[in-house]
């Protein structure tokens, strides 16, 4: 019986490991799916987040760039005539700084390439005679390609002849002299790019636990780098944008990356103690199963043969009433002859040893066909499902069986049995069949005494 329980103890441990494991796995592999689903929401907002910020950048700068078109306004309507310059150029300043917010280094205008005029003068007294067209100088290619094509000009940032970074606008003055159109020269629009970055707000982005990198894509289609964090990484948000005619790159990610290591192993933690709490819980369950099982099946077995009960009978004979039978139910009735003569003489024990020799031989004949249950002192209920044929050889081997059993202190088995066929009597209930198979054993058993002169213990 120990070894039993050990046996079971050991298949609840075994199922109960197996259920933490699987309770784990499926716990990670759902926490894994909400991960990736909260990551994928974060890039999208990120997402968006870049591509405002990328707005913001081109409309502010578009803004600021527009005044070369103001210029180019003024100098056609006084006919290539710069005197006008020192009386408008501040206002010009002024409205920059009030729609933008940014404080353009200067703007100026260049007669055949070559800077007159220059606003403000204070720091930008170097810019006096500056030639646009001197392609040695830095800034001055994207001068000189609108000087030739006549069109508006961005560069990217570079270093000033004044000191500090900056970024320009160069656009072509074209002057109609009737039905032609001379080359005037190139006016210019120069912003800081430091205080274009403050008044952009990217270096706020930092305090707001997001690292950026401003990049501008050169003519091989590389990103080179203009401000932001240098170390940002691979696995950031990118957007691509056009500045006029320059293409810039935003990337964005999370300072403390798209998620938090700590929250992670927290997590972890988290999944594991649930997963031993499902593990606890299976374990608890099939043990209190076991042990419904155990009960029921203590409760339906017969303590000295081992075969089904008179309990587990009656729940069968129950059963059976509310189902309709098969025709190749049989009803078996058995008696073990002679047992009160073996406990009479040879005493008790030995009484237990003809009836459990008796329920093994059954069990041994019956059991591959149905159950066998003990429902008396002696008597003994098999239900099988066997044919007319299969029958006949169930008789014939339970009379083997018995003639060939021998006890350590009884040395003979008999049995009185009556059979009751549900082909044979297809229209009597199981209860029916079970009163014609005791009356055909009774028979048997009457058969039996008159034969050995005995009678039977009533």
């Amino acid at each position: 019986m120990q070894t039993g329980y050990n046996g079971h103890h050991t298949s609840a441990i075994k199922k109960t490991v197996l259920s933490t494991i699987i309770s784990y796995i499926l716990l990670l592999i759902l926490y894994g799916i909400i991960l990736n689903q909260d990551m994928t929401a974060d890039k999208e907002r990120y997402t968006y987040a870049a591509l405002n910020q990328a707005e913001h950048i081109r409309t502010t700068i578009d803004c600021v760039m527009s005044r070369t078109n103001t210029l180019k306004t003024l100098i056609k309507e006084n006919d290539g005539e710069t005197d006008w310059f020192d009386h408008v150029a501040e206002d010009i300043y002024t409205s920059i700084q009030e729609e933008t917010g940014v404080s353009p280094k200067n703007f100026a205008i260049a007669p055949g390439g070559v800077v007159s005029d220059v606003y403000p003068i204070e720091g930008n007294e170097q810019l006096i005679g500056f030639d646009f067209l001197d392609i040695s100088r830095e800034g001055n290619l994207e001068a000189k390609e609108a000087y030739e094509k006549g069109g508006t000009i961005l560069t990217n940032p570079f270093e000033l002849v004044q000191g500090g970074i900056g970024m320009g606008g160069r656009a072509a003055v074209l002057l109609k002299n009737g039905d032609r159109s001379t080359l005037w020269g190139l006016v210019t629009v120069t912003i800081d790019f430091e205080n274009l970055i403050k008044v952009l707000g990217l270096d706020d982005l930092k305090g707001m636990g997001v690292d950026y990198s401003l990049s501008y894509i050169d003519a091989d289609g590389n990103a080179q780098f203009m401000h932001g964090d240098t170390g940002i990484g691979t696995d950031t948000v990118k957007t691509r944008f056009n500045v006029r005619n320059l293409v810039w790159e935003l990337e964005l990610k999370p300072v403390k990356g798209w998620f938090s290591a700590w929250k992670f192993i927290l997590s972890i933690c988290v999944i594991l103690v649930m997963s031993c709490f499902v593990g606890l819980l299976t374990h608890m369950i099939i043990r209190l199963r076991e042990s419904n099982a155990l009960l029921h099946k203590l409760s339906t077995t017969d303590v000295l043969t081992g075969c089904y009960n008179r309990r587990a009978y009656e729940e069968k004979i129950l059963e059976l009433s509310s189902a309709e039978l098969a025709d190749d139910l049989v009803y078996v009735a058995a008696d073990v002859n002679g047992l009160k003569q073996v406990n009479d003489i040879l005493g008790h024990s030995s009484g237990d040893e003809l009836l459990f020799g008796a329920a093994k031989c059954m069990e041994k004949v019956f059991g591959q066909y149905g159950s066998l249950y003990r429902t008396g002192g002696d008597e003994f209920v098999a239900i099988i499902t066997a044919d007319k044929e299969m029958l006949s050889g169930i008789k014939e081997k339970l009379n083997t069986e018995a003639a060939c059993w021998s006890g350590e202190t009884v040395d003979k088995l008999s049995f009185s049995v009556g059979y009751a066929s549900h082909s044979e009597f297809p229209d009597m209930t199981i209860e029916e069949l079970s009163k014609t198979a005791d009356e055909i054993m009774y028979e048997e058993k009457q058969a039996y005494y008159q034969k050995h002169d005995r009678r039977r213990r009533v």
